[in-house]
Parts: structure tokens; C-alpha cells; sequence
């Protein structure tokens, strides 16, 4: 491939699919013998990389925050962004390459710094000259859109902060909105219903906006309005009628909530730059509060739709405490291990939520794509777990759940005494629990049949001495399950 400027890269991705064929990310595949020289940056702290895991990690680098959400298999798109750590504009071309049979994803950085400056030029002298047709705030409203919720973008809202600071739009009020749980919903449901979230909280402000606020995606889930001519306790009145509305009008299964911070400046004197810190400091003070709040309410949420979908219910939950618990007496676990047995007990299997409903009630044996499917569901749960570690601080124990005393089990990490002991104890209570009450794709057990199976199985995918005592327990006490 040419390179009209020195300054050009591309990017080839290879998109990731799950069992049910569904697009779940992007792996980077490829990256152009130009890259290095143009950016300065080391080629192999990028290559092979899931672009969601980039984009962690490395904050916005080369503005890949912001087009990852345009990423769609087979779609075409440009966009035009400043990558600050370059200090340079790029026209980005995101496409599919069909003449590859394996049609990876190209995003091509086409570098237009002089072009751009000399449009902007024109522009301006187009806007200064008195009888012209044309007017410089359409053509860069028309230029500076998110093309995943159709807002203004950061750009275009710093140019308008800039124009309209002004002594005539006094008072001007700032707001700054953060989706709360945005990760969550991408864990539990895929990026898909992430970008449908971004899209529904978009469409909220524009039905509660006026038309000449600047309403703008400035990040990934972060949100900037500016307010000309309006006062602090008008934009507080928008932000409650948004709220009330969010509560209301649910996505689907999913309820909206965002975070907001609002500040004003009210004199000529004012910097608004300040005013912008303010709103954000405000924001994220709300979101302390109200980000915990909205992920309790999710994560509750997902439990009871799984309650419904799969055979995680309640009933089971507490069968599971009582049988953990008679090992954890018994071997004297302390009193905060047998807290995380608990909470282990209860949403162990919450990245089921991420599995398909027809493999999760699906009678008769799994086959071997569908089982590879269900054993996700580990770390897809500490996926989401992790986000709760204030106050279920068991994510780890999530991911480990299934393996085995052998280090045959998944994901494969631990084995015997690596495992932690609450999982070990967990372990043997879920498998008793499992063959006595019986699933789908298994024949129920009685329990003098279940104890033998993990008599059989201590030392292979039991704790030998766990399961010893478990089993001299439910002997002794004659405990039916």
C-alpha cells in the first residue's frame, strides 16, 4: 500500500466471534511497516491485542476509544479526529477488505493536518465576508458528528465552548453526564447492547434538550451540554426530568442511568474552562454514589433473569449455603472465608447470563461446541463480578470455581492446594447438589449414589480431605439435600 504522507498507517483486525456466531471484538492482526515512524510507538505493545483490551489499557491511544464503538463487521465508515499524542488531524477509513477471503477490518489513518488548516481558512473567510450564503456553524455542525449516536463530538464542542464565551450568553451553564454500569452491560450482554445503551441515553437528551444546546459524546460513556443563556437551577430541573424519564423508559431490560454534574458561569470575569472542571468534579462526585447504586441494581437484576432462564434459583442458592457451610464448620474456616462461601454460593454462575438461553435449558448432552460456551461463564462472571469488589469482593473465586483438585478443570489456572480453599469447599457442595436434584442433561442421583461418585472422584477433581470429611458429615448427620 502507497503512503501519500509520511504521517500514513493502517491497521488490519480480525473480528472475534462467540459459539452463536455473534461479533463480540476485534483482534489486531496486522500493522503497517509505516506505523512506527509515523506514531514512534513499538509495534508489539499493540499487535495480537483484543482492541477492547487496547483500549483499557493504553487510555485513547490514536483515538481508538472513540472509533472503537464504530467497528461493525462489514460497515464502511470516516471520521475525522485529533490523536493528541501526535499532535495531528486524520481522516480514519474504516472498512472491510472483501479481496482477503479472511475480509479482515481495515482502519486506515490518512493524515490531512495541512489540509484540514487550509479548509478551516477558507472557511473563516468565507464567515467573515458579509454577503455569503454560507454559514460557518452549519458546515461545522455537518462536520463534527458521532457517528454512533449522531451527537456533536469533543471537537466540535470545544469550538463551540470557545465562540460562545460570551458576555451576551451569560449565564452559561455546563453539564457533564457519565453512563453508569456501561461496562457491566458490555460484559454481561456485548458491546451491541452497550452501543444500544449509548444510543437510547442520546436520544434522551435530545428529546429533553433545546435546540441550540450543544449536546456532545466527549469519551467513550461520557456526555458534554453546553447551555447558552440558561441559569444552574434550570439545567438541575433538565437533569431531574431526564432522570424521571430514565427510570421510566427502560432499554429493553435494561434501565438507563447516567451521572450528572452541572456548574455555571455567571460573569464576564469567569474562566470557562474552570466551569467545564467544576461540572466534571461535580459529576464525579454524584457518580461515587450513584454508579454504585445503579450496579447493585443491574447485577440484582441479572441474577433474577437468570433465576428465570436456568436452573440457578433460589432454592438452589440455599441448599448450597447449607451444604458449604456444614465443611466450613466442621474444618473451622474462618469467619470472613465463610462470608465469601456465601456470596460464592449465590452468584457463582452469574456469567450464565452470558450464555445462550437455548444451550442453558437445552435437554440431553451437551456436544462439544455448546460445552466450550458454557465454560465461559467463569470468566464472564468475573468479568462482571470485578466491577462489585467494594462490596463482592469474590471475582477471583468466580474464575476458579471449576477447576479440580487434578488441574483438569477451567479455566485452568490452579490446581490441589492453589485452588482456594472456599472454592475447593464450594466445589464439592455444588457437584452433591447438582447430581441429587439432577439436571436436564443428567439422570438425578440418590445421595448414597452422590457420595460415592465423590468418594470416587476424591483426589481427581475433589480435595481428598475435603471430601473425605463431607462425606463422613452427611453420613454422621443423615443430611438429605
Amino acid at each position: 500500500m502507497e503512503y501519500p504522507s509520511s504521517n500514513d498507517f493502517y491497521f488490519k483486525f480480525k473480528a472475534i466471534y462467540n459459539k452463536d456466531g455473534n461479533f463480540i471484538d476485534y483482534m489486531l492482526i496486522y500493522i503497517s511497516e509505516n506505523f512506527s515512524k509515523a506514531t514512534n510507538i513499538r509495534p508489539n505493545l499493540l499487535l495480537g491485542e483484543r482492541i477492547s483490551d487496547i483500549v483499557v489499557e493504553n487510555d485513547n491511544i490514536l483515538g481508538l476509544k472513540e472509533l472503537y464503538f464504530s467497528m461493525i463487521p462489514k460497515r464502511r465508515g470516516k471520521h475525522e479526529i485529533f490523536i493528541n499524542e501526535l499532535e495531528r488531524w486524520y481522516l480514519v477509513n474504516i472498512f472491510t477488505d472483501i479481496s482477503d477471503k479472511e475480509e479482515p477490518f481495515i482502519m486506515f489513518y490518512n493524515d490531512i493536518t495541512n489540509v484540514r488548516k487550509v479548509f478551516e481558512d477558507e472557511l473563516i473567510q468565507l464567515n467573515n465576508c458579509k454577503n455569503n450564503i454560507y454559514n460557518f456553524q452549519d458546515v461545522s455542525k455537518s462536520y463534527y458528528k458521532d457517528s454512533l449516536t449522531g451527537l456533536y463530538n469533543k471537537d466540535f464542542f470545544e469550538e463551540e465552548l470557545t465562540r460562545l464565551d460570551t458576555k451576551r450568553q451569560l449565564p452559561i451553564s455546563i453539564i457533564m453526564g457519565d453512563i453508569n454500569g456501561l461496562k457491566l452491560v458490555n460484559d454481561a450482554f456485548g458491546h451491541r447492547m452497550g452501543d444500544q445503551v449509548l444510543k437510547k441515553a442520546a436520544d434522551i437528551m435530545k428529546k429533553h434538550f433545546r435546540k441550540e444546546d450543544v449536546i456532545s459524546r466527549v469519551g467513550g460513556d461520557e456526555f458534554m451540554i453546553l447551555l447558552p443563556k440558561t441559569l444552574e437551577k434550570t439545567a438541575l430541573a433538565i437533569i431531574d426530568r431526564i432522570k424521571r424519564y430514565c427510570e421510566n423508559n427502560p432499554l429493553d431490560i435494561i434501565k438507563i442511568s447516567v451521572s450528572f454534574g452541572v456548574a455555571t458561569k455567571e460573569t464576564e470575569n469567569e474562566d470557562i474552562n474552570k466551569i467545564v472542571k467544576k461540572a466534571e468534579e461535580r459529576m464525579y462526585f454524584k457518580k461515587l454514589y450513584e454508579s454504585k447504586q445503579a450496579k447493585q441494581s443491574m447485577i440484582l437484576f441479572l441474577k433474577e433473569r437468570l433465576e428465570k432462564i436456568s436452573f440457578e434459583t433460589k432454592a438452589h442458592y440455599e441448599r448450597l449455603k447449607e451444604l458449604s457451610l456444614l465443611i466450613a464448620d466442621e474444618i473451622g474456616l474462618p469467619y470472613m472465608e465463610k462470608e465469601e462461601l456465601k456470596l460464592l454460593c449465590e452468584f457463582h454462575d452469574i456469567g450464565k447470563i452470558g450464555i445462550s438461553k437455548n444451550i442453558l435449558q437445552k435437554e440431553g448432552t451437551l456436544n462439544k461446541e455448546e460445552w466450550e460456551d458454557v465454560k465461559r461463564h467463569s470468566e464472564i462472571g468475573y468479568n462482571i463480578v470485578k466491577e462489585f469488589r467494594d462490596t463482592l469482593a469474590i471475582d477471583e473465586l468466580i474464575l476458579v470455581h471449576h477447576e479440580r483438585w487434578d488441574g483438569k478443570g477451567y479455566p485452568g489456572l490452579l490446581k490441589n492446594e492453589q485452588i482456594p480453599i472456599v472454592a475447593r469447599i464450594f466445589a464439592i457442595a455444588d457437584a452433591y447438589d447438582a447430581m441429587v436434584n439432577g439436571r436436564p442433561y443428567k439422570t438425578r442421583m440418590t445421595n448414597n449414589e452422590a457420595l460415592k461418585e465423590i468418594q470416587d472422584k476424591s483426589g481427581s477433581q475433589f480435595d481428598p480431605t475435603l471430601a473425605k470429611t463431607f462425606i463422613q458429615i452427611m453420613d454422621i448427620e443423615k443430611q438429605i439435600g
